[in-house]
C-alpha cells in the first residue's frame, strides 16, 4: 500500500447519522489525529454553515476544529463571488450564513441552489424557473451560459451538488437529496447545471490543498497518498477522487445500501469497511508496517 500523506472524511452517514453518532467514530478520529496523518472534513451537507457543522461536531464529542472542516458550501461562495453573480439562493437559513456579503437583491442573474427542504416548493421552484429562462433569452449560448472576457461560460444554474438522496436521522430510511430538485431546472429550463461539490475534480483539488498538502502528481494512476472515505459510491468516491487516484474506502453506514460497490464504474474500490473505525484501524496498521 502506498505511503498515507492525507485522509479526506465525508461527514453524514460517515461518522454520524442525524444526531446519532456511528459507534466508534469519534474514538477513531482521536486515534488517527494521534497518528500525525493530517485530515479534513470533506462534505457535501448545505444544510448547516461550516461554523454550525464544527458545533454540532464537538457537541457529539468529536475533537474537531473549524479549519478541519471542508465544505461544498465554502468552495460554492468562491464559486460564485469569482464570477461577479447576484444569484437567487436556494438553502436553508443557517447555510445562508455562508454567503454573507454576497449581493442577492433582485434582479437575480442566476440561481444556486443546494439542500434545502424549506426552498423545494412550487412557488420557489417557478421563481428559478423564471429567472432561469430570463437569463437564457438574454443570453447569447443556448445553453442559458454568457461568455466571460476569457472566453468561458458564465453558469447561471449553480448546483452545490446533486446527491439523489441521503440517509435520514432514523438511521434506516432515504430521504430525497437535491439532485431530483436541479434536473427538475435543467429539464424545465434547458440549462445545464454547474456543480461545485463532491464528487467534482475541483472540489477534491481544494480540499487538498486546503490541508496543506500539493496536488496529487498524477490524474490518471494511484499513487497520490490521498484517502478519501464516504457512505456514498457516487458522490463521495466517484468522479474526482477516481480521477484523480485517491485511494478510496467506502464504509457500511449511513445511505450505504447492499452491493453499493458494484455502482462502481471506476475500475473498483480500494477498500469496503464497516465502519470509519474499521477504516482508521486498516490505515493505522498500514503506516506501522
Amino acid at each position: 500500500m502506498q505511503s498515507i500523506r492525507g485522509v479526506l472524511i465525508d461527514v453524514s452517514g460517515t461518522v454520524h447519522v442525524g444526531d446519532k453518532v456511528i459507534p466508534g467514530a469519534i474514538q477513531a478520529l482521536d486515534r488517527l489525529r494521534a497518528s500525525g496523518i493530517p485530515f479534513r472534513f470533506c462534505t457535501n451537507t448545505t444544510q448547516y454553515s461550516g461554523d454550525t457543522l464544527a458545533n454540532k461536531l464537538r457537541k457529539f464529542g468529536f475533537n474537531v476544529k473549524r479549519e478541519e472542516i471542508f465544505t461544498s458550501l465554502s468552495a460554492c461562495r468562491q464559486f460564485v463571488q469569482a464570477r461577479g453573480l447576484r444569484p437567487l439562493l436556494m438553502f436553508e437559513p443557517d447555510a445562508l450564513e455562508e454567503f454573507k456579503g454576497i449581493p442577492t437583491s433582485e434582479p437575480h442573474d442566476s440561481v444556486v441552489i443546494g439542500l434545502s427542504p424549506s426552498s423545494f416548493h412550487y412557488g420557489m421552484m417557478n421563481k428559478a424557473f423564471r429567472i432561469l429562462l430570463e437569463t437564457k433569452s438574454s443570453s447569447t449560448s443556448s445553453t442559458g451560459n454568457e461568455t466571460g472576457a476569457g472566453g468561458e461560460g458564465v453558469p447561471r444554474l449553480v448546483a452545490v451538488h446533486k446527491a439523489k438522496y441521503f440517509a435520514d436521522k432514523d438511521q434506516t430510511s432515504l430521504s430525497l437529496g437535491p439532485g431530483g430538485f436541479v434536473e427538475a431546472l435543467e429539464f424545465a429550463s434547458g440549462i445545464k447545471a454547474h456543480v461545485v461539490g463532491k464528487p467534482q475534480k475541483a472540489f477534491f483539488e481544494l480540499a487538498i490543498q486546503n490541508m496543506g498538502l500539493s496536488d496529487p502528481a498524477s490524474t490518471t494512476t494511484k499513487g497520490t497518498g490521498i484517502v478519501m472515505i464516504g457512505d456514498d459510491v457516487e458522490q463521495d468516491l466517484g468522479g474526482g477522487a477516481a480521477e484523480l487516484g485517491l485511494v478510496r474506502y467506502l464504509v457500511q453506514t449511513g445511505k450505504y445500501r447492499a452491493q453499493d460497490e458494484d455502482r462502481d464504474t471506476f475500475g473498483g474500490l480500494d477498500g469496503i469497511f464497516a465502519d470509519f473505525s474499521a477504516v482508521v484501524e486498516h490505515i493505522l496498521a498500514q503506516k506501522q508496517k
